[in-house]
């Protein structure tokens, strides 16, 4: 579905729905509202003091005031060390201009309003979820309708801020479903406040869980509502047992190994440092970055399908997060050298049309000609396409670099030892390497790629290994390329001095030597795309091997006990519902990231903040539906369904 933003008008200075005929704030004094219905409502911001971490959700982003708000009491008043985590639904969003200008009312918030706006995303159906003040502050928007978001949200709320525009207006924001996944989202003894007081909003509340009271209204309002979860009534799973996060209490030595030290691996090393956590990471190789992601250069770009199955939307959101989350990066470590110049993408037309269809936009994906394309790439181009603005290149290995510089106090890398056993004991994993230096750890991330199978032997009917070559080119004045052409291959601008062309795939191809026919293979499809490199000769190449999984999707979260699946789980194929099944069971705080393919540099960071969110109980990245389409069990379960196993 496709989002419709928020239609605005502005009656002195203060934007109103014509649609659902309310305001967004208050015209007496929109802040002193927040503190007063949301703040105080929820005992804020007393209860952020001895906490390390806060969550708040909310029903109706709006203008992003409530937002603002808080944050601005957040980072007054809260421990230095502590994180806050805000998530909130929004059918339709303002725009970014809409966005900026309900800001200016507020002088006050200019520098929380910055931060907003600097990670606001685009206008795209399903979740988004950015960091901001330095790291310490999570938000998720939820772009769609109410109920249905909230389903496929997995976090643990300590206060709800209930701020649709009046029940009576806009009723899909108060009915029971949506009440049902709020209290479904809350904390023991969670608390919530709205300004309403309406009969049919309390008792909604009541059957979902909450005890509630009134209190003084804000203004010319006199009474609003507070509560508290107490007993929550059973709600309809929505997430088949088999699927369910094994995301427990965070640990609290919130110490790991990660093993494999390519961009999987150095991801998840960052991502749990930078939530304060030391972490060893373990390469066998004699340098970070030696296997597939030392490649010199790689794309950054998404793959979308023409209908959005779960690849396409899995895609999209990593390819929106990792790019907010490089543009983050990059202020901190210049040195990354960042590329976002866009990427173009050649296409046939009928291909082109079908993602044209998907309405994106164009600050996401924008369909050009091929006089437009070649202009765009600085060389004449086979035909038109696709380009991506926020798209580019970089270096695997720089980017690697970077993050560990980011870190370097918490992430302690050892090179050139290889990891032969892990085993585990009461409350740690004991990894023994082929030295026989033994090292503990309570949480370990398996990132090793196709060599993952050595501890989660289970995970070798998911992955296959995918021998690609590459093809260097010397820079010369004809090929002055402006951004990467991706085609049936890619060429990508010069760094230093010499054009990368990809690549071949070779599903279990274990020759390791350049071979001139995949160089000749390379040339050829470059040649077909950007005939100006016709004739060009090869100054060097590289061999990778790539892990990669039959549906083109990670394997990524926490490792499944397969022994208890095949038990649990025997009888799938008899369609017996859901409910009745127990929860599914993994091996203790051990994960995996794994088959990122040929869009590792998207979805490896995208996979290193779910695994550091859910071992941090924080709100999770992704929605639901995309965590089944890359969970480690799910060709298990899928064999199971049909019933050969």
């Amino acid at each position: 579905k496709r989002i419709r933003p928020a239609r605005i008008e502005w009656r002195d200075h203060t934007p109103s729905s014509p649609e659902f005929q309310d305001v967004y704030f208050s015209r007496d004094g929109g802040p002193d509202e927040v503190r007063h219905v949301f703040l105080a409502g929820n005992g804020l911001p007393a209860r952020f003091a001895g906490r390390r971490s806060f969550t708040i959700g909310e029903t109706g982003f709006g203008t992003g005031l409530n937002f603002l708000v808080t944050l601005a009491a957040w980072r007054e008043q809260a421990p230095p060390e502590a994180r806050l985590h805000f998530l909130s639904v929004e059918k339709h969003p303002l725009t970014a201009g809409d966005l900026a200008a309900a800001h200016s009312r507020w002088p006050a918030f200019n520098e929380e309003a910055g931060m907003l706006q600097a990670v606001y995303p685009p206008l795209v159906p399903g979740l988004h979820q950015r960091r901001l003040a330095d790291g310490r502050v999570t938000l998720t928007l939820l772009f769609g309708d109410a109920g249905a978001m909230l389903a496929s949200l997995t976090a643990r709320v300590d206060a709800w801020y209930l701020d649709g525009f009046a029940p009576g207006k806009n009723p899909a924001m108060w009915t029971p479903a949506v009440f049902e996944q709020v209290a479904r989202l809350t904390r023991p003894d969670g608390t919530l406040a709205t300004y309403t007081t309406a009969g049919a909003v309390r008792r909604r509340l009541e059957a979902a869980g909450f005890a509630l009271h009134k209190r003084p209204g804000y203004g010319r309002k006199r009474e609003m509502l507070a509560g508290r979860l107490g007993v929550v009534p059973p709600t309809s799973l929505s997430t088949p047992p088999w699927f369910v996060p094994a995301c427990a209490s965070p640990d609290p030595e919130r110490r790991a190994v990660v093993i494999g030290a390519g961009i999987a691996g150095v991801s998840v090393a960052h991502a749990l440092a930078e939530r304060g956590w030391r972490v060893t990471l373990v390469e066998k190789q004699d340098r970070v970055a030696a296997e597939a992601s030392g490649n010199p250069s790689g794309v950054v770009l998404p793959r979308l399908t023409a209908d959005m199955d779960r690849q396409g939307r899995f895609s999209l959101a990593a390819f929106l997060h990792t790019t907010a989350w490089l543009h983050r990066l990059a202020t901190r470590q210049p040195a990354l050298s960042w590329q976002p110049v866009g990427v173009l993408q050649l296409l046939e037309a009928n291909r082109q049309a079908q993602l044209d269809q998907l309405a994106l936009p164009t600050s996401i994906l924008e369909c050009v000609d091929r006089a437009t394309a070649s202009a765009r790439a600085g060389m004449e181009v086979a035909s038109g396409g696709v380009i991506f603005p926020g798209g580019g290149w970089l270096s695997p290995p720089a980017l690697c670099r970077a993050l560990l510089a980011d870190q370097a106090r918490r992430i302690t890398v050892q090179t050139g030892r290889e990891i032969i056993r892990l085993e585990r004991d009461e409350h740690h994993w004991r990894l023994e390497d082929s030295r026989g230096q033994v090292t503990t750890a309570p949480v370990v991330v398996l990132a090793t790629g196709h060599a993952v199978t050595r501890f989660a032997p289970n995970l070798e009917l998911a992955l296959a290994s995918v021998r690609g070559q590459l093809t260097c080119l010397p820079v010369s004045p004809a090929t002055d390329l402006k951004l990467p052409v991706c085609y049936d291959g890619y060429v990508i601008p010069a760094c230093d001095g010499r054009h990368t062309v990809g690549a071949t795939y070779h599903r279990n191809d274990a020759c390791q030597e350049l071979r001139a026919e995949d160089h000749a293979r390379n040339l050829a499809a470059l040649a077909r795309a950007v005939p100006a490199f016709a004739g060009a000769t090869p100054c060097g190449g590289r061999v990778a091997f790539r892990a990669s999984s039959p549906d083109h999707l990670p394997i990524l979260g926490p490792v499944p006990d397969f022994d208890f699946y095949r038990r649990a789980y025997a009888d799938l194929r008899h369609g017996r519902p859901a409910h009745r099944y127990p929860a599914a069971r993994y091996r203790p705080n051990l994960f995996v990231s794994t088959a990122h393919g040929s869009r590792g540099l998207i979805t490896a960071p995208f996979a290193a903040a779910w695994i550091a969110a859910c071992l941090e109980t924080e709100p999770l990245p992704f929605e639901t539906r995309i965590l089944e389409a890359v969970h480690p069990a799910r060709y298990l379960i899928r064999k199971l369904q049909r019933g050969v196993v």
